[in-house]
């Protein structure tokens, strides 16, 4: 290799220009590694063998690099031709210097090819050559007089080093798998140190700083990966690496097995309430539409408890997200209300919900997780009550007078069979039910307290319990929040009462006649269903039942609204919507397209909504919520809409 700094013709032959003073630190420290290597940090292994040899071939060329600034810079002491064989030394020492190196580094990946250690060695070969040739020619170096001189091509020189570093760079980067993580980090640090250095010493020139850089770096190599207690500890590290990423496989293993079982599970229970939601709309017989409402209940059940193992896999995975926005307490305590009256009053209990008439209407959080929360621990009520009621208040305590933050307070009372003082500690433990021989009756996961206690701490809350065993339990939950909309909420009860009357007036199924609209889904049922809870609307309904023929008939037909399914073979929902997107010449690139999809996980809303689909909805379908979708989309562009 050139040695950078020679680059500069020595005219004062009386002054020493060269510092030597890294190169004699360079000494120093290379005899205590030898030392060291031959002592108390001694091994046997063939990385070892290797660094001992390079830390003596590295003394050579810092010794040689002395000698030869000496003799430099006191040129006209020197006979020309002894100048040149001294300095041919140096170059022979640094290439060695360098075939040890690398030597050292092919060690550590035995998946390298013979291809890739031949071109290193006959890179190391040609530069030998140009430095023998050099003693002919003075293509690289010459003395005159005494003075350095470069050689007319010796840049060679430059470019050969640098193919040298760049070819192990390369087989370093290709065979990373065998030292993966920590260890393929440090060998690049022992690779490029001391080019650095080289780098630093051609800026300076007068400073010689490649032993010190090769020193440095062999004092890295030798106690992050040669030295046993910190070998163990890269072992450790990089076994540790390997189990992380492991780990992130298995999690991305799980996450697609529970995308795919939310599908495969949804697209027939979509199928069964969908039809059984036709048929409680249809039928007029009594008896039909009891065993209609048993089957709605059983599918809602079923629902819950794939609802369930969902959020506790998001919620164990870190993929659990709270999303706040503005919301209105009181449509969120009418949602639970519904949900849960006509199953409270088939067990003969009374369910009342009252609030704090004066607090607040609005409020910025998470309107999704608390409506679980307060769903969740009502329901839990009514499974373990036999007799009596379920309570739920609400009420709103303002951190200071007129302040927007505060607390809201949910308390959930119920006459139930109580829990033992002993077991309340167990209560929102995952799949744990308590008093499991008494209680085999009761359907349900365990899930459901476990869930309701992660997504209030979650939510920055708390949940207390107090309960006297066969008598009742009460929950107070207490979730911080700020307040949107200062207006009284008033009576829950009688504002139940107006909401129950606005919502007779407006039963009414909106019509749309001389719309159309496209449905695509490769499952018919799905089809069936979507057609059937739109019909009465007057609306034209088209089908598809893949991507491609969606797209043949985006090509023949405007429409309205396309209701399109995510998850089709071949070409699935995203492909095509963005097919039909981007044609510019299509006649359906602006029309709305809701994504149906029985992908439930965290985030894919967003996921939807970034992609550019107007809306999404989750099967299994709710008419109620299919309805408003389409009535609102068909507003949004400016179509009139009738209700009956």
């Amino acid at each position: 290799m050139c040695r950078p700094s020679l680059c500069i013709c020595i005219d004062d032959f009386q002054s020493m220009y060269y510092n030597i003073s890294f190169d004699i630190a360079a000494i120093l420290l290379l005899v205590v590694l030898a030392v060291g290597m031959r002592t108390v940090l001694y091994t046997d292994t063939p990385g070892h063998k290797l660094m001992r040899s390079y830390v003596h071939a590295v003394i050579v060329v810092a010794v040689t690099d002395i000698v030869t600034a000496y003799t430099i810079c006191y040129g006209y002491l020197i006979p020309d031709f002894l100048n040149l064989i001294l300095n041919t030394i140096y170059q022979y020492s640094s290439i060695v210097c360098v075939a040890v190196a690398m030597k050292t580094i092919l060690n550590y990946y035995p998946s390298a090819t013979k291809r890739s250690v031949t071109i290193n060695r006959v890179l190391l070969c040609l530069l030998a050559a140009f430095v023998t040739a050099n003693l002919f020619t003075g293509w690289m170096f010459r003395f005159e007089n005494g003075k350095y001189i470069h050689g007319s091509i010796y840049y060679i020189a430059y470019l050969l080093s640098l193919a040298i570093v760049f070819h192990m760079l390369y087989v370093v980067l290709v065979n990373r798998a065998d030292r993966p993580g920590v260890i393929s980090r440090i060998i690049l640090l022992f690779l490029f140190l001391p080019t650095v250095f080289t780098v630093i010493q051609m800026i300076f020139g007068n400073v010689l700083l490649i032993a010190f850089g090769e020193a440095f770096s062999a004092l890295i190599m030798l106690f992050a990966l040669e030295t046993p207690d910190y070998r163990k500890l890269m072992k450790t590290m990089n076994e540790l690496e390997i189990a992380r990423e492991e780990a992130n496989i298995a999690n991305r293993t799980k996450s697609d097995f529970l995308a795919s079982m939310s599908h495969e599970i949804r697209t027939p229970i979509n199928g069964i309430l969908g039809m059984n939601t036709m048929i409680l709309r249809d039928s007029n017989d009594p008896q039909i539409v009891e065993y209609a409402e048993n089957i709605k209940i059983a599918g809602n059940g079923l629902l819950s408890i794939i609802n369930d193992i969902l959020d506790l896999s998001k919620i164990e995975s870190g993929g659990m997200e709270i999303n706040p926005a503005n919301y209105d307490l009181f449509s969120i305590m009418n949602t639970c209300y519904q949900m849960n009256r006509m199953r409270a009053s088939e067990n003969g209990l009374t369910l009342t919900f009252s609030n704090d008439p004066d607090m607040p209407a609005g409020y910025y959080g998470d309107e999704v997780r608390i409506r679980q929360i307060i769903n969740n621990i009502v329901s839990n009520g009514i499974k373990y009550t036999k007799e009596g009621s379920v309570t739920v208040r609400t009420n709103f305590i303002e951190d200071e007078a007129g302040a927007d933050t505060g607390t809201l307070m949910i308390l959930v009372e119920d006459t139930g069979i109580g829990i033992k003082e002993e077991d309340i500690g167990n209560l929102f433990k995952s799949f744990t039910r308590l008093e499991e021989s008494r209680n085999r009756h009761i359907e349900g996961t365990g899930l459901g307290l476990h869930i309701t206690k992660q997504l209030v701490d979650m939510m920055n809350g708390t949940i207390e319990v107090k309960s006297e065993y066969g008598k009742g339990s009460v929950f107070t939950v207490r979730i911080p929040q700020r307040v949107t909309d200062r207006k009284r909420m008033g009576d829950f009860a009688e504002r139940l009462k107006d909401h129950v009357n606005i919502s007779s007036s407006e039963t009414g199924r909106f019509k749309a006649p001389g719309r159309r609209i496209l449905i695509v889904d490769d499952v018919k049922m799905n089809v069936l269903v979507l057609k059937g809870l739109l019909r009465g609307t007057e609306i034209t309904i088209d089908s598809a039942l893949s991507g491609a023929e969606a797209i043949k008939k985006t090509e023949e037909n405007k429409y309205d609204i396309i209701f399109m399914d995510h998850l089709m073979p071949e070409m699935d929902g995203i492909e095509a919507f963005h097919k039909i997107r981007d044609d510019a010449n299509g006649i359906n690139r602006d029309t709305p397209v809701v994504v149906l999809t029985a992908n439930a996980l965290v985030g894919m809303r967003d996921t939807y909504m970034n992609e550019g689909f107007r809306e999404y909805i989750s099967k299994p379908v709710e008419q109620e919520e299919l309805l408003k979708v389409a009535e609102e989309l068909l507003g949004e562009n400016g179509q009139r809409t009738e209700r009956e």
